[in-house]
């Protein structure tokens, strides 16, 4: 989605939306970085290494409409529309809406941070290393292990606040985000969870 190069670690990181990738890029590299780049990565960042977070996409969605419908610390949502579920997922499935970086209404924001996880604009396919939003701090490690940067933890960003991400869903709204994010199901091993 939005590609960013990360100066102090000459990496790539690809910043999928709601994957924690705020906190890692402007909270751990602070502004030391270029970009961003939408929905590819320049030639001349070919050869680096490049890595991504995905998260549950149930969870991830429930993250975006909150973030859309009551804000987060770091968005005041007061202007937004109030979207049920069903509303919110009719919005991100709706192909005729644009998710670019263009974005200038709120349905457009929301097509950008809710597409799936694999989908082509996000070049996923094209990351070295896969992080887990659920495994956030290992993964981490892991990257900062890899491009020998010292670890800090991470700082929490435009996060927001709701209980477990099944209690939210209903037959039909799951239905629906199953149907939407099959892909990303399938491919990254995620599945429903009841808490």
């Amino acid at each position: 989605m939005s590609n960013f190069l990360l100066k102090d670690i000459n990496s790539v990181f690809i910043h999928i939306p709601k994957t924690a990738g705020t906190s890692i890029r402007s909270g751990f590299f602070k502004n030391n970085y270029s970009g961003p780049e939408f929905g590819r990565i320049p030639k001349e960042w070919e050869g680096l290494f490049k890595f991504a977070f995905v998260r549950n996409p149930f969870e991830r969605l429930i993250s975006a409409w909150f973030m859309f419908v009551s804000g987060t610390s770091q968005l005041d949502a007061t202007d937004y529309p109030k979207y049920n579920l069903k509303q919110f997922l009719e919005i991100v499935m709706d192909e005729s809406i644009i998710y670019d970086e263009r974005r200038k209404t709120v349905k457009e924001r929301i097509r950008h941070h809710t597409i799936p996880l694999t989908h082509p604009f996000n070049c996923l396919h094209l990351a070295d290393f896969v992080g887990r939003y659920e495994n956030l701090d290992e993964d981490f490690r892991h990257i900062c292990k890899a491009v020998s940067y010292p670890y800090k933890p991470l700082p929490k960003r435009h996060f927001s606040e709701h209980l477990h991400y099944s209690t939210y869903y209903d037959d039909k709204t799951r239905s629906m985000a199953e149907d939407f994010y099959s892909e990303d199901l399938r491919r990254l091993d995620y599945s429903f969870e009841r808490q």
